[in-house]
């Protein structure tokens, strides 16, 4: 379970991509634990308010609160 990084190494590579490669969107403080652990970028989700300070705090690389910007963001990438 997270902080431990082990799930999102294992879905990588069921998926047969290097995880490093990978960006987690997380909305709890042990989704950003875990992505640190193993050197992903991490997008903290902010479903709460209090959420985007926490996530500023922990260092995730960015904080949204609007996950339509992220599925923006994919579509025109």
């Amino acid at each position: 379970m997270k902080p431990n990084p082990f799930p999102l190494i294992t879905a990588a590579e069921q998926m047969h991509i290097d995880f490093t490669s990978c960006t987690l969107i997380g909305d709890s403080l042990t989704d950003i634990q875990a992505a640190h652990a193993v050197g992903v970028t991490v997008i903290g989700y902010a479903n709460k308010p209090h959420k985007a300070d926490q996530f500023a705090e922990t260092q995730a690389d960015v904080v949204t609160e609007d996950m339509q910007a992220i599925a923006d963001a994919l579509t025109t990438a």
